[in-house]
């Protein structure tokens, strides 16, 4: 288990030649964490700031809006991101975002590929079609209920889970983007997922991640990396409630990732 937080990481200016008035913290990648299956950053956009059409040729692509708003861009125009709103982008799908809001959009986004030269990147050179009518895979929040066969016997314990970008939901291949919820005294017991690294980052709250050896504290903006295979658990306190994303790289489903119950 690696832990990082989003207080320490350092942030870039030009993590791709096609964006401009943002700052990018690349977190959990092949280089800094030893994940070849994918990799994690969060670009905070000021007003205005955008990231210009571009294409990944190797992998796919999630990205939820922890805060602001903005447009997620396509070739065939604009598509309203809010906060809350997590999209699907599929394998050389065009793509960007702007922000249109007035204060900063906090953008979190989920690569199916350890690094940027493994994904690829290529700028858009065409001319987009204002006209058109955009397509994009949008998952609301809010919209969406707890995933209610996630029960006690499972290892689940006053924990909320709802599924974002899997395969059933838009189509996902490699990679899993999901939201939780822990009420005060929630328990995940220890468990493992044979086929796919888990990345859980904490929202809101915090409590102890576990590990078969300790138990390690997570605030909120730390980012625990988990390995395949690797047995891990979540305790939250009483009196907290506690909101976390959490992804999965190498599988698009919890059932292709596996779960095992220790």
């Amino acid at each position: 288990m690696l832990k990082v937080s989003i207080y320490d990481a350092p942030a870039e200016q030009k993590t791709h030649p096609d964006i401009s008035g943002a700052r990018v913290q690349p977190l959990i990648n092949s280089a800094n964490a030893d994940s070849h299956r994918g990799m994690l950053s969060i670009a905070e956009f000021a007003a205005g700031g955008e990231h210009k059409l571009h294409r990944h040729p190797n992998c796919e692509q999630a990205t939820f809006l922890l805060s602001g708003r903005g447009l997620h861009l396509t070739d065939q125009g604009g598509v309203l991101q809010e906060s809350g709103d997590a999209i699907y982008v599929s394998k050389g799908e065009w793509h960007g975002f702007r922000n249109t809001g007035n204060g900063a959009a906090r953008l979190v986004t989920l690569h199916g590929a350890g690094s940027l030269p493994e994904a690829g990147y290529e700028s858009f050179s065409g001319i987009a079609d204002a006209k058109g009518k955009p397509q994009a895979a949008v998952v609301r929040l809010r919209d969406l209920q707890g995933d209610g066969s996630l029960d006690e016997d499972a290892g689940f314990i006053g924990l909320g889970v709802f599924w974002l970008i899997t395969r059933e939901t838009v189509g996902a291949e490699n990679i899993v983007l999901g939201a939780s919820t822990f009420e005060p005294g929630g328990v995940h017991q220890h468990h493992r997922h044979p086929n796919a690294d888990e990345i859980l980052f904490i929202i809101d709250g915090g409590g102890k991640h576990l590990t078969p050896e300790e138990a390690v504290s997570l605030s909120a903006g730390e980012i625990a990396y988990i390995p395949a295979t690797e047995y891990h658990g979540f305790d939250n306190p009483p009196g907290v409630l506690t909101r976390t994303l959490f992804g999965y790289f190498g599988p698009g489903s919890l059932s292709e990732a596996g779960y095992e119950v220790r």
